[in-house]
């Protein structure tokens, strides 16, 4: 094998069923010298396409790999997801936000800026926690346990009076949001915004994005809410589907 093959070999050992390989399992696979292995280890570090497990010592598939993983998904996910949040911003007169993973906290992938003069407004790029905040806790109710888990134990910090910082009060509003359809907020993040969101899906059934709505508090009464709430769903309903037939080509 050269370089490059056993450096792309490396990559493929790592799975669904093998998320972090030990050095020493990496050289016994590949029928290296752990020596050897290492050595190729240590550049495929270097270079951000693996990194080191810190519980384990082993090592994972790293950011740098995953961040263009994410661009070939997000692609396709932006291109279906943009003209629905065009017609919803249209629809509302809202902001309309669509907000991805990144590792464990949320990043706004996209944004489609209401018509109104007082507005909410979000950067792309943006990074943001997941137990604060619509997108966030849509994100985050949608995670399986084992991923929810350590990003609620690494801590709660507080942004504002309403942010929830119990880590039982959030695993009741995470059941909530998942059997309701979708998330709320009353100023978590920012005092005076009101947000509401639901879940996109990818094919696979697994949490791809968030789509929201965010808007000053006094715009959202009652009336407004519901009639906003099921437009969002449906939006998102929608981008989870043309999604699937976007897998399926």
């Amino acid at each position: 094998m050269n370089t490059l093959e056993k450096c792309v070999r490396i990559l493929t050992l790592f799975g669904e069923g093998r998320p972090v390989l030990a050095v020493t399992e990496i050289a016994r696979s590949l029928n290296l010298p752990k020596s050897t292995a290492y050595r190729y280890v240590s550049a495929l570090k270097e270079y951000g396409l693996v990194e080191e497990d810190a519980k384990s010592g082993g090592y994972r598939l790293g950011g740098k790999l995953l961040e263009l993983a994410g661009t070939v998904r997000r692609h396709g996910l932006l291109e279906i997801a943009l003209p629905v949040m065009e017609r919803l911003s249209l629809e509302t007169g809202e902001t309309a936000i669509l907000a991805g993973l990144h590792q464990t906290k949320g990043i706004c992938l996209e944004r489609v800026e209401g018509h109104h003069a007082l507005r909410v407004s979000h950067e792309r790029g943006a990074v943001f926690p997941l137990h604060a905040g619509t997108s966030g806790k849509v994100l985050l109710a949608y995670l399986p346990p084992e991923e929810q888990e350590p990003i609620i134990a690494e801590g709660l910090p507080r942004f504002s009076e309403t942010t929830i910082t119990d880590p039982r009060k959030l695993r009741a509003e995470l059941e909530r949001i998942r059997r309701q359809g979708y998330a709320e907020s009353n100023g978590e993040v920012i005092p005076h915004t009101y947000g509401l969101g639901a879940p996109i899906f990818a094919s696979n059934g697994r949490i791809q994005a968030a789509l929201t709505v965010s808007a000053p508090v006094e715009r959202l009464n009652e009336k407004g809410k519901k009639t906003m709430v099921r437009r969002i769903v449906d939006a998102a309903a929608e981008i989870t589907k043309r999604l699937a037939v976007y897998d399926a080509k």
